[in-house]
């Protein structure tokens, strides 16, 4: 999708398959003054019930109630209060009113009653072209017939001229942010036959190259020298060979006066996990090839901070493999060998996931970042008691656990902070290793998740993001089609920015 900027009103713009006017809920009367609308136009919206809520739409064919071209109303709510969500919202509107007038461009011009933020600011149309990027997204490769037509161009009209820069600005980065996500969802969804470890780690290395981000891929005999007993375990029980994928992001300038500071993200990169031995039910393996969706992210979000800029180093770490129960799979009772040197007695094979960051962890700490967040599909647990709207949080660092919880309220990818019971950490205890992979009873699954990875991380400032209850979706959200989500990646993205802007206010 073409993103453009034109200073002429939108009933003197040049022509496209359809107008859009974005308005508050308290601004729909004033489009009887519209040039692009007019009363006809608001006895229309009247007589379906259209009130300009947040995220509703309504399409009025050419021709009838004395409009020219095909004509879509989106709202925004009421002014006061139409804030950041509001105009995502109002881009997901954008992208089905298209659809449903199959129009390949759209002239947009948002209307400016005073609102929470302003129609035509950087910010508003920011984040209505994020929104339309995202609800744009279609994975449809597998299929013969693609029913969906593709908005190709979309021009946001009576722009002042005096915000071009800053304009421009907006749009690019939501291109970076919605492009970087809509990638991490095509990993996500392509069906774990084709994304292999290798397949995940070759495709991660290259597009991240493109982008100017340092890259490589290890292999068995690597990962073996890095001393990753868990990463190997896991993945001894399929044909697939694992990988250790690490990407780096350096700034051309820093904000620490050129010090090498920098931060480190860590996800999960299982491309199907059966559950290994401990095997899971088929319902729950059904959709399994989600289960590198913390990987996902990670590599989304390194994609976008390499068009964003910050002026902090990011480096990113995913421990990619299969669990499967193939001929000399892990089993339980067996005791492995972390990178870290500490030991664990695998319980359950199916919670691979918090062996193979551990592993990833502790190599991302012997470099002493600044902070370090890891993010995966950790556990059915954090889905029982956050449903499929909330992401878990947990953290040995206050202020890095709010953060990301400000990011995520920014990005519209919510997370809700659970604690880390010290009291819970008996419950890992091993009578013949440091530590075992599960609690035997049953309960707080979650937060015994974050205790385990809490062991490798040492001194620094750390916080983990279980996002198994909304890494994947089985129907359409707003800005979201069905299948992978890519949550996580414009939240990393925007708070790897924000540490840098803080530390450049702080130095």
């Amino acid at each position: 999708m073409r993103l453009e900027l034109d200073e002429r009103p939108l009933h003197r713009a040049f022509p496209a398959d359809l107008a859009v006017l974005v308005v508050p809920s308290d601004g729909v009367r004033a489009l009887g003054r519209e040039p692009s609308a007019g009363p006809e136009v608001v006895r229309e919206l009247a007589r379906r019930g259209f009130k300009g809520d947040v995220g509703s739409g309504a399409l009025i064919a050419a021709g009838s109630h004395g409009v020219r071209r095909d004509l879509a109303v989106l709202g925004l709510g009421e002014a006061a209060s139409a804030g950041r969500e509001a105009y995502r919202r109002a881009g997901t509107q954008l992208v089905q009113r298209a659809r449903e007038a199959r129009a390949r461009s759209a002239a947009v011009a948002v209307l400016r009653p005073a609102t929470a933020l302003a129609g035509d600011t950087p910010d508003a149309l920011g984040l209505l072209a994020e929104g339309a990027l995202l609800a744009s997204y279609a994975f449809d490769v597998y299929r013969h017939e693609r029913d969906r037509p593709a908005l190709r161009r979309v021009v946001f009209t009576g722009v002042a001229a005096a915000h071009d820069r800053a304009l421009r600005r907006a749009l690019r980065d939501a291109e970076a942010l919605a492009g970087a996500t809509n990638r991490a969802r095509t990993w996500i969804n392509e069906p774990a036959a084709h994304m292999t470890p290798a397949v995940l780690a070759d495709e991660a290395v290259r597009a991240a190259r493109a982008a100017g981000l340092e890259a490589r891929a290890e292999g068995p005999k690597a990962i073996a020298r890095h001393g990753m007993g868990a990463l190997l375990a896991v993945a001894k029980g399929s044909v697939e060979e694992p990988r250790f994928i690490r990407v780096v992001y350096r700034p051309l300038r820093t904000g620490d006066g050129g010090a090498r500071r920098h931060v480190a993200l860590v996800g999960k990169g299982i491309t199907f996990d059966s559950g290994g031995l401990s095997l899971k039910t088929g319902g729950g393996m059904e959709h399994m090839k989600r289960d590198m969706a913390g990987g996902a992210a990670v590599l989304g979000a390194m994609l976008a901070l390499a068009a964003l800029r910050p002026p902090l180093e990011v480096r990113a770490y995913v421990p990619a493999c299969e669990n499967l129960p193939g001929e000399g799979a892990m089993k339980p009772g067996d005791v492995l060998r972390t990178a870290a040197g500490r030991t664990v007695e695998v319980l359950n094979t199916d919670a691979e996931g918090r062996l193979v960051l551990a592993d990833a962890l502790a190599l991302a700490v012997r470099e002493r970042p600044a902070a370090v967040v890891d993010i995966a599909t950790l556990t059915g647990a954090v889905r029982s008691a956050l449903g499929t709207r909330l992401g878990g949080v947990m953290g040995t660092d206050r202020e890095l656990v709010r953060e990301l919880i400000d990011a995520g309220a920014d990005t519209g990818e919510r997370l809700w902070e659970l604690p880390l019971v010290a009291a819970y950490r008996d419950d890992l205890e091993s009578p013949i290793a440091d530590l075992r992979n599960v609690a035997a009873g049953g309960y707080g699954g979650a937060i015994h998740a974050g205790l385990f990875l809490r062991e490798f991380v040492g001194d620094r400032p750390w916080a983990h993001l279980d996002v198994a209850g909304v890494a994947f979706t089985d129907r359409d959200l707003p800005g979201t089609p069905r299948g992978g989500v890519g949550f996580g990646v414009r939240l990393l993205a925007r708070w790897a920015c924000g540490f840098a802007a803080h530390a450049e206010r702080t130095r």
